[in-house]
């Protein structure tokens, strides 16, 4: 290889390198940016970070804000990363349970876990009367106002869910989301007592969830699954049939991934 390859190849290297470094930097910061501060945070040169960020808007990996000429994470990296998680271990055993949850509701049925403070959504199964909800795959929501959310909160100890939710004042979904952490630590604490965790209308106002966690191996909460229907549907029937249905198979999830526990939730401190 001559200079000259040698010094593209360099160029090639480069240029992946502050790719990487671009998306770090979208991803640490958890909002957009503009073409500005990137190549200051960075320091890259402005028309080096120019045509890499529209570069990569036009692949769908950042999306732009004409008006306000800032660049955020586009929806082409939750399709990836959603298709690589989708590839887990996981994600193989979880399957064929939302299924069967789905087919024995009628219902949808999600798989989520917690991923630097907030629920992503990896996987569902819906039947053809299934409830249409915004947790769709690759999307992220808060944990404290959603089933699924709550029930990996209730699965962990009262000093992580402080750090993860702040420990105060918490922003409202709907008129019946949970509001304050204190309030949120009782319903965790009912959580932990019968097994399930439940979204009355907390993140969607026509949307009502059973969740409950599953657990590894190493009795570590790795996920939860839930599932998800009209809240104009739900009556205490509904709610005691989804909520053995859920608990079962948490369980037998778990199980399948090696967790030897007799029950989901248990009162302790890491």
């Amino acid at each position: 290889m001559d200079s000259g390859d040698d010094m593209n190849h360099f160029k090639k290297n480069k240029s992946a390198s502050r790719v990487m470094e671009i998306l770090s930097l979208l991803s640490t910061e958890k909002r957009p940016l503009t073409l500005a501060e990137v190549s200051q945070m960075l320091n890259i040169p402005k028309s080096s970070a120019f045509e890499i960020l529209y570069t990569m808007v036009d692949q769908g990996f950042l999306e732009e804000n004409e008006k306000l000429k800032t660049f955020e994470l586009g929806i082409k990296l939750y399709e990836i990363g959603a298709s690589v998680l989708a590839n887990t271990e996981m994600h193989q055993v979880v399957h064929p349970f939302l299924d069967e949850m789905s087919a024995k509701t009628g219902e949808t049925a999600f798989l989520a876990i917690e991923n630097q403070g907030e629920l992503l959504y990896l996987d569902k199964a819906e039947s053809l009367s299934s409830v249409r909800t915004t947790g769709t795959l690759g999307s992220r929501m808060p944990l404290y106002c959603t089933g699924l959310g709550k029930a990996l909160l209730a699965a962990y100890s009262d000093d992580r869910v402080k750090e993860i939710t702040g420990g105060g004042a918490l922003v409202p979904k709907t008129p019946y989301t949970i509001s304050h952490y204190d309030d949120l630590v009782r319903d965790l604490n009912l959580i932990r007592q019968r097994g399930y965790a439940i979204d009355n209308r907390e993140n969607e106002l026509e949307v009502f969830c059973v969740a409950a966690a599953i657990y590894d191996q190493f009795n570590k909460p790795i996920g939860a699954i839930s599932i998800a229907s009209l809240a104009s549907k739900m009556n205490e029937d509904r709610l005691q049939k989804f909520s053995e249905i859920v608990v079962e198979t948490a369980l037998m999830i778990s199980r399948r991934l090696g967790f030897l526990g007799k029950q989901l939730y248990f009162n302790f401190k890491e």
